[in-house]
Order: C-alpha cells, then structure tokens, then sequence
C-alpha cells in the first residue's frame, strides 16, 4: 500500500512538479521548506559479501573538519572595512534582524544595571575614601581614627582587626575595582582597543533602532595567541602539526568548534546583537559604527546584501600573505541542494537576515498566482515571474540580481524551474 500510494504521489509530481494550486496555502509551504533532505539508499552488502568500499564519513565528522580551505579573500567593498579592524583578532560580522523593541528592551536594560552599578560604586568610593585616607596619615606617622595607640592584649584582637583590614582591601580593590566596576566603565567608556563603548555605539547610530543592524564580535582570551591559531586555520594541511609552535589538528578543531559554535543560526537570529556577548566573545563597537558608516555612504560600494549573503561572516588577518581571509560558515553548511526544498530555505533565510522576511512571503504569493494560471511551466512564464519579482524587490530598496546570486540562481528553486519549453 505504501509503495503504491508513493508511485501515485510521483506520478503526480511528474506531472505538475512544480505548480502552486489556487488551493495551496503558506502552511503547505512551509511544510515544504521543513521536509528533510532527500539522502541515497545503498544496497547493505549481505555479510557473506566483502566490500572494499571506504566508508564516507557522516554529516557531523564533515561540520568538524578544519575550514582552512574554505578561507577566501573578501570582496573589495568588504575589504575597506577590515582594513580599520586590529588584526590581533578573529572577527563575527552578523545581520541583527530581531525586531526594534526587543534590541530596545535589551538596551534600557544593560543601561540601566550599568547605571546602578556606577552609582552603588561612586557611593562606595566615596564613603570608603576617608578611611583609606586615615590608613594612609597612619602610615606616615600621623595619628588617626584607624591608628593603633596601644597593641592589642590577645592575638584574638590582632587577628579580627588583621581580617577587617584585610577584607576591606579584597573587597575593594579585587571585587569592585577589578571585576565590578568593569562592567560600567567599559559601557560607558570603552576599552583601550574599542574606546567607542556600548553608550558611544548606540548614540552614534541613533536612539530610533534601525530595522536591521550590523553585529561585529571579536575573540576574547582563548584567541591570545592569534598568530598560531591562523597558522593552523588557514595551513593548507591543518591536521599535521606545527613543530614550531606544536599546533595541529587539536588547536584547529577548538577553535573551530568555538567559531560554529557562535554562528549557529538558532543563536545569531532569535538573540540581538548585545546578547551575543559570551565567554569567547566580545562586541567591538568600534567595528559597527564603521560597517553602518561605510553602508550609509553609497561610494563605498557596501551593501546590506553583500553582509547578509549566506549568513554570518568570519574574518581573520593572514600574516603570511598580508591580506584578510572570510569564512561563511552558512555557505558549506547549508549548500542549496538541487531536487527540494533546500534552495527555498536558503532564499527564505537570506531575506530574513536582510529584514525582509515579509517580502519573501510577497514573492511566494506572487509565484502561486503566476505558476498555477497554466498547465505548465513554461520559459515564458518564468520571465514573467522573474520580471514581476524584480519590480517587487526594487520596490523593496532590495537588489533581485543580488539576491539569486546568493542562492546560486534559480536553478532548483522551487516554483522557478521550467517544466516545459
């Protein structure tokens, strides 16, 4: 029953393989979208049977394998901006598409705990300031509130007032002056590297929140020594080991794994941009104010396409050839495939990263109605949709040309393919 009723579903699809009926809705295209990858049956060999064939190695040791050949040089446009970024660093460049309010939200939030922490610190100081000012007068000989007249009679004493002195300095000086009060000054102020901060980077943008918004992380400690972890990334054989610097497949797969790891889709588009922030890394501030710079000026030749095309990017310094290397992480691991619904989410997602989801579902209204007023599909009808689309996207402020480019054109998008010349 099964095999007959899967015979009846291929006849059917042989048929109209790509036609929207009037009847179809979202849901149904959606569901499309959700539907697995199609994968090859092999034969299981029989156990009397030798087979000499290697085994292939599955999908998760293939997403842990070394990227070192998928680093390349970026576009020109894209170079202008890593040219102003320190290159002791590994860079995350990412598309913020979470919507206004919540980046709103998340904001007044951080300022206001900032705030709350500078304040409750400036009380601190300035209510612990005379006593350090009366130890330091006790020092030098002067007498003083905290000045001991007589010694103690017990050690008892001498231990109690040693461990009150002692916790006033841990306290102060480790716990807020050293963690603490971190926290304020590098929101308010910046870091010596990144002198733009949190408060600098959202008053030079703007206090409206934009649609969308350009996130830069950079590496934090497990990157320090940069040099050795992009000899081992960017080596044309990542897996036999430096002897120079006894680096090899070890270092290659921790940092690729950190990199997967903060560039995996659930996190980048479901979390804004100052929530991204984590032990392994840190937003450079500095770094988003230039990217918004460069995409406001239209002679920079930065787009939001260039940005948003395949996903997330991530940029490390090549010392060896003096030039920046780029790695989308998207692009190897959600490839269009070219008989389902792949190509589709890859379209869905690379219009979402751009802000634009809605036009998506636009355009999917658009090739139902063009699709299912014939029998077939023919060349003719795709120039119309193709005309109609990009009359929809240039209405948008949004590039077609662009968009196919970063899909991998039309070839195997679903509803595009042309089933009868």
């Amino acid at each position: 029953t099964l095999n007959a009723a899967a015979l009846n579903l291929q006849q059917n699809n042989a048929k109209h393989p790509y036609r929207f009926k009037k009847e179809t809705s979202l849901s149904l295209l959606t569901a499309h979208m959700a539907k697995p990858l199609k994968s090859r049956t092999t034969k299981r060999p029989s156990p009397s049977q030798p087979t000499n064939t290697p085994s292939k190695p599955n999908s998760n040791s293939q997403n842990n394998n070394p990227p070192s050949t998928l680093f390349t040089f970026p576009p020109p446009a894209l170079s202008t901006l890593l040219t102003t970024f320190p290159t002791n660093k590994i860079y995350i460049l990412s598309i913020d598409t979470t919507s206004p309010s919540h980046r709103r939200r998340t904001f007044l939030l951080i300022l206001l705990f900032n705030t709350l922490l500078a304040a409750l610190l400036a009380y601190r100081l300035g209510y612990a300031t005379p006593t350090y000012l009366s130890l330091f007068f006790s020092i030098l000989g002067y007498k003083t509130p905290t000045s001991i007249t007589s010694p103690p009679t017990q050690w008892t004493q001498s231990a109690r007032l040693l461990a009150q002195r002692m916790g006033m300095f841990f306290f102060d000086g480790v716990v807020l002056g050293r963690y603490v009060s971190e926290w304020p000054i590098t929101f308010f102020l910046g870091r010596q590297d990144d002198t733009t901060g949190c408060l600098g980077w959202r008053y030079r943008l703007g206090f409206t929140w934009l649609e969308r918004e350009v996130v830069v992380r950079r590496s934090r400690a497990w990157a320090t020594d940069i040099s050795s972890i992009t000899s081992t990334l960017l080596s044309p054989d990542p897996n036999n080991p430096d002897p120079k610097t006894n680096q090899g497949a070890d270092a290659t797969k921790e940092a690729t794994e950190i990199i997967r790891a903060a560039t995996t889709p659930s996190r980048i588009q479901s979390k804004p941009g100052l929530l991204l922030i984590d032990q392994d890394w840190e937003l450079y501030y500095t770094g988003m104010v230039d990217a918004h710079g460069l995409l406001s000026d239209p002679t920079s030749g930065l787009t939001w396409q260039e940005l948003a095309k395949n996903g997330p990017i991530v940029c490390i310094f090549d010392a060896t050839s003096s030039s920046w290397k780029i790695w989308r992480p998207w692009s190897d691991e959600q490839k269009p495939p070219q008989n389902d619904g792949g190509k589709l989410r890859l379209f869905k997602d690379l219009l979402t990263a751009m802000g634009r989801e809605g036009l998506f579902f636009r355009w999917v209204e658009v090739v139902q109605h063009e699709s299912s007023s014939e029998e077939v599909f023919t060349s003719e009808r795709r120039e119309k949709v193709v005309k109609v689309s990009r009359e929809l996207f240039e209405g948008e402020g949004v590039s077609w040309d662009e968009v196919v480019d970063g899909i991998g054109g039309l070839e195997g998008l679903f509803g595009m393919e042309v089933t009868s010349q």
